[in-house]
């Protein structure tokens, strides 16, 4: 009986402009391909791939290693081999099936000129008749790709007298040519559909003891799960179904597929699955098929948007930084767990971004809760490698923040949980931290679940509002504003006896003063920042130089948030006010002076909002709480870290770029990095 039935999808291959393919997105795609009801994979599947690495076999090997790395013998691969003369197509198949003896390939005719069909014939006949390799061999039949070569019914009757020939895959327009092909259907040669129109139509006409042994090749498959629930409604003899997957085949076709343009068809379904694992992959998009222009990748953008809510698109997972799973996967991984068992069944996944360079974040419904999965998905974190909302909850409770051997003994504790007293309730509003891990026994990274706050980040509720042309200054946007200062404030009621350079150093006898931690990160960035190639970093260390003075007389430690921006504060938006549902992401809390916590919000504020309404009620509902004075020395101190944080910026910046220029082989463009520079610029140079 032939192996392969069903869906068959040509497989979408990334690599760059050196043709060096990318194993993790590959690796990706394999498994999403999988999921989504692949019953066979066709590499190389277009006219390029094929020519490409027909030239380049480490590359091809390396793609077919890794594509039976990730499917194992789930399910077969199918190579594409594409040429003119016969030797060459004889030697590939002999030299790729003595390396793989369990790998089908399918040959098409030759593609520089056309030929007669008693050339075609012999062509084959004389592929057919002279290998020494084992392998199945499948024909394809798309002579709009081949010079017009087209391989007729009376052509395959002949050739199936050889029991490597397995079937044909054909792309014709003609039913008529289905219908004399489905008499050469038996177990041991299949026929399959690749002309995407023409599939249910195609497996109407198969005779229903027959189906198991066709099928359709559609790319489609790179990104849907359409492709299996058309297959499926045939099996089923389900008519309306099969003619409804049918419709939005052709529907999601028009939508991603670009035919009018060469080479846009695949250009379409890749950044399709760019797209939809963005996140998982930590993918930069600005970057991708830049011949694709913004109108097509809002419109493939909203089409997988759009498909994934109508569950047409199955997910796959991350736990970590190379590994892929199935929800069925993840649910079993954390099965063991007893606090997250007794939160009941996993409903739902849901993947939630922050920056997929740190972290891997993950919404989960359980039966009776929802919590948030958070993953440390760098090795080298920068910062401690420590769960911080561990060490942080306590402090937000109540904890003397110099009873230090209760603090030593929570970093020391690698596995735990801490819920907040009803009675005695966070001083500001945030989440339970259900369980953390610090072991790497689970999963090989440091992971939290926390108690999912309902809300939307506040960015997104000011941008939504100014699209709609609402007003947020307004009574209920001023007093939030207002109890966003408060919340603050309250935050930096938490004081210190010292500063400390890391958390893990509270309680130390040896303590720091704040100049001497802050020229030791000052330091670090410029030796970057000239590497980088600033060229006025000589002025940058003069204005340092210049405010020494505000550095050395800060002397009050207190807790800061260091990431307290918009998209960190979750509110809910009713009709008469908003109301603050919790602040997340403590990943970078540290112990410093209060201006810190200024920086970004003042710098989203000014840039994105420019309303000194909501500043001034910001800063007022800071300074009612805390009795807190503002004066032109906090103003020259805000500056100063201000100045800090966007040479730390511009430094990521510049090594992100670098970095993707260099993996993923695109031009250097103009990023935020230009922004920074300018606003660098601006303190330094006047």
């Amino acid at each position: 009986m032939t192996s392969i039935n069903g869906v068959i999808v040509p497989s979408i291959t990334l690599y760059n402009d050196k043709y060096e393919i990318y194993p993790q997105i590959n690796t990706a795609l394999f498994k999403h391909i999988v999921l989504n009801g692949a019953n066979a994979i066709l590499l190389f599947s277009s006219v390029e791939e094929e020519v490409i690495f027909s030239k380049n076999a480490s590359q091809a090997i390396k793609l077919i290693n890794l594509a039976y790395k990730t499917v194992g013998e789930k399910i077969p691969l199918i190579l594409g081999i594409r040429g003119n003369e016969v030797e060459s197509i004889i030697n590939q198949i002999d030299d790729f099936g003595r390396k793989f003896d369990k790998l089908s390939f399918i040959v098409a005719p030759p593609y520089s000129e056309k030929v007669s069909l008693d050339k075609l014939e012999s062509h084959f006949e004389n592929i057919l008749g002279s290998l020494t390799a084992k392998n199945n061999i499948y024909l394809y039949n798309n002579p709009l790709q081949v010079a017009g070569n087209e391989i007729k019914p009376e052509i395959t009757k002949n050739l199936i007298k050889f029991s490597q020939l397995k079937g044909i895959m054909d792309a014709a327009d003609k039913i008529n040519v289905y219908k004399t092909n489905s008499q050469f259907l038996n177990e041991e040669f299949g026929v399959y559909c690749s002309n995407v129109a023409k599939f249910s139509t195609f497996l109407q006409i198969i005779p229903p003891e027959l189906k198991k042994f066709s099928g359709i090749v559609s790319s489609m498959g790179n990104i849907v799960n359409v492709c299996r629930k058309l297959y499926n409604a045939s099996l089923e003899n389900n008519i309306l179904e099969l003619l409804q997957m049918q419709e939005l085949i052709d529907d999601i076709r028009d939508k991603i597929y670009f035919k009018s343009e060469k080479g846009k068809k695949y250009h379409g379904i890749m950044y399709a699955f760019l797209y939809f694992y963005k996140d998982l992959l930590g993918l930069s998009l600005e970057d991708y098929l830049k011949d694709l222009d913004q109108a097509s990748k809002k419109i493939i953008e909203a089409t997988v948007n759009y498909m994934s809510n109508q569950k047409h698109i199955d997910q796959l997972y991350s736990l970590d930084k190379e590994e892929f799973y199935q929800l069925d996967e993840i649910i079993k991984i954390f099965s063991d767990i007893p606090v997250l068992s007794e939160q009941g069944k996993i409903k739902k996944i849901l993947g939630i971004s922050l920056d997929g360079r740190f972290n891997k974040i993950y919404r989960v419904n359980f039966e009776k809760s929802e919590c948030v999965f958070r993953f440390r998905t760098l090795k080298t974190f920068p910062y401690e490698q420590i769960i911080k909302e561990k060490l942080l909850f306590p402090l937000l409770a109540g904890l003397n923040p110099t009873f230090f051997k209760k603090i030593e003994e929570i970093i020391n504790t690698p596995k735990g949980s801490f819920f907040f007293d009803e009675q005695k309730p966070s001083i500001i509003p945030v989440a339970n931290l259900i369980h953390y891990d610090e072991t790497k026994q689970t999963i090989p990274y440091l992971f939290t679940v926390m108690d999912y706050i309902h809300g939307k980040p506040l960015d997104l509720l000011i941008e939504q509002y100014l699209k709609e042309n609402r007003s947020i200054t307004s009574s209920k946007f001023l007093n939030l504003f207002e109890k966003i200062g408060e919340i603050l404030a309250k935050l930096h009621e938490v004081k210190f006896d010292s500063f400390y350079k890391k958390i893990t150093h509270i309680g130390v006898s040896k303590k720091k003063n704040w100049v001497e931690i802050f020229n030791s990160e000052l330091e670090a960035e410029i030796a970057v920042a000239k590497k980088n190639k600033i060229d006025f970093h000589k002025e940058i260390l003069d204005y340092f130089s210049d405010n020494t003075a505000l550095i050395e007389a800060e002397n009050e430690p207190v807790l800061l948030h260091n990431d307290f921006q918009a998209n960190n504060i979750i509110i809910r938006d009713d009709l008469g006010s908003i109301q603050i549902n919790g602040l997340i992401d403590f990943d970078n809390w540290r112990i410093g002076p209060r201006a810190i916590d200024f920086v970004k919000f003042n710098y989203w504020l000014n840039q994105s909002i420019i309303k000194s309404e909501l500043s001034e009620k910001f800063n007022s509902g800071y300074s009612h709480y805390s009795n807190y004075k503002f004066n032109n020395d906090f103003n020259k101190k805000l500056e100063i870290y201000t100045l800090l944080w966007l040479i730390k910026n511009y430094n990521d910046e510049i090594n992100k770029k670098v970095k993707i220029n260099h993996e993923m082989a695109v031009p250097t463009q103009k990023t935020f990095s230009d922004l920074y520079l300018s606003e660098i610029k601006k303190i330094v140079i006047p």
